[in-house]
C-alpha cells in the first residue's frame, strides 16, 4: 500500500510539473516530464504487482539520457571570489584590546581587556545578477563579505568572538582592456556598500558608503585606487540612542582612498596598500597593510602573512590604532 501511495504522489507531482513549459528543447524531442506521466500512468493503469511497477519505473528512469533533456545553461548559479577569503590560525597585536560592556539607560562602559592573541578570518563572495546593465557593458552584482576577529586563545573567558564586521553590497563591474601606455585598466566599478557588526546601542557600528574602484596591469603588477564617499548621518542625541551617527568622524581616522600596488607570480603575491585622505593628508591617521602568500604543501591554498598598521582594521576600534602580525592561509585571493 506505502509503495503504491508512493507512485500516486510521485505522478502528482509530475503532473503539476507538465504545465511548465521549456522553450530550450526542440520540438522533436518529447519532453523529459511528458516521458514520465507516460510511462508512471501506464503502469498505475495496469493490474501488475507494486514490486513489478516500481522495477518498471526504476528501469525507465535510468534509461533517460537527461543531459539531451535539459538545457543546463538556463539553470546555472555562480557564486563567485569577491574580496579575499581566509582564515588566520594566529595574530598577535602590540596594541592592547579592549570589550566595552555599555550599562543599560545610561552612558557608563565598563572595559574589559582581552587576548592580545586572536584569531581571525573573512569569507567573501559575489553573485552575478544581470549582463550588460542598462546597456553599459558591465554587469550587476550583489556581493557578501563577512570577517571576525576570534579570541580562540582566551579560554578563560570561554573563547569569545571580539567582533564581526558584515558588508553586504550591490555593484556595476567593468571588464575594461583600455591602454595607458604600458599599463591597461583592467577593471572598474561602482559599488553601494553597507557595512556594520550587529551590535546595540554603545558598540553598534554601521555606515553607508558609494565606492568607485578601478584596477590596472603592467605584466605581473597590479595597481589601483578605491575611492568612497560616505552617505550622511545625523549626529546622535545621546549614546544610547538608536538611531544616528554610530562613528563620528570615521573618514578622519580610516581616510576616503585606498591605494594598493601587488605584484604576483606563480611563487608569492606580495601587496601593499594604504588608506587615508589624499586632499587632507594626515600621517598620524589611516592605515597601511602588507600581505605576503606563497604556495603551501596543499594547492587549495597558499600561506599567509599580513601587517597591519592603523586605523580601521575593524569598525569597533576604528579609532584606535592597530599594529598586528597575522598568519595562516589564503584560500582566495581577488585577483
Amino acid at each position: 500500500m506505502q509503495k503504491l501511495v508512493f507512485l500516486i504522489l510521485l505522478s502528482s507531482v509530475f503532473i503539476f510539473a507538465s504545465d511548465i513549459k521549456t522553450d530550450t528543447i526542440e520540438d522533436k524531442n518529447t519532453t523529459f516530464i511528458g516521458d514520465l506521466i507516460h510511462e508512471v500512468s501506464s503502469v498505475l493503469d495496469s493490474n501488475i504487482t507494486n514490486k513489478v511497477k516500481l522495477d518498471t519505473i526504476k528501469t525507465y528512469l535510468q534509461g533517460l539520457e537527461l543531459n539531451d533533456k535539459i538545457d543546463t545553461k538556463k539553470y546555472t548559479f555562480n557564486i563567485m571570489g569577491h574580496n579575499e577569503t581566509y582564515f588566520f590560525v594566529g595574530g598577535h597585536s602590540s596594541t592592547t584590546l579592549y570589550e566595552k560592556v555599555w550599562s543599560d539607560a545610561t552612558t557608563s562602559t565598563n572595559k574589559y581587556e582581552r587576548d592580545k592573541n586572536e584569531a581571525s578570518f573573512q569569507f567573501s563572495f559575489k553573485v552575478p545578477l544581470y549582463q550588460n546593465f542598462l546597456h553599459s557593458n558591465g554587469d550587476l552584482f550583489t556581493a557578501y563579505t563577512q570577517n571576525s576577529y576570534w579570541q580562540v586563545y582566551n579560554t578563560q573567558y570561554s573563547s569569545p568572538f571580539r567582533e564581526t564586521n558584515y558588508q553586504p553590497e550591490l555593484f556595476v563591474e567593468w571588464q575594461n582592456d583600455k591602454k595607458f601606455g604600458n599599463s591597461k585598466l583592467i577593471k572598474s566599478r561602482f559599488s553601494l556598500i553597507h557595512q556594520s557588526n550587529g551590535q546595540d546601542v554603545g558598540q553598534s557600528r554601521s555606515w553607508n558608503r558609494s565606492e568607485l574602484a578601478f584596477v590596472f596591469q603592467n605584466g605581473n603588477i597590479y595597481f589601483g585606487t578605491n575611492i568612497w564617499d560616505r552617505w550622511n548621518e545625523d549626529a546622535k542625541v545621546d549614546l544610547n540612542a538608536t538611531t544616528g551617527d554610530d562613528n563620528p568622524n570615521l573618514e578622519k581616522f580610516i581616510g576616503k582612498q585606498k591605494y594598493f600596488v601587488k605584484y604576483k607570480n606563480d611563487r608569492l603575491s606580495l601587496t601593499l596598500a594604504h588608506q587615508n585622505d589624499i586632499l587632507n593628508y594626515d600621517r598620524n591617521y589611516g592605515n597601511t597593510k602588507i600581505d605576503l602568500s606563497f604556495p603551501s604543501v596543499n594547492k587549495n591554498f597558499d600561506f599567509f602573512i599580513r601587517y597591519f598598521s592603523g586605523y580601521g582594521e575593524s569598525l569597533v576600534d576604528y579609532n584606535i590604532k592597530i599594529n598586528r602580525v597575522s598568519f595562516g592561509i589564503l584560500i582566495a585571493d581577488w585577483i
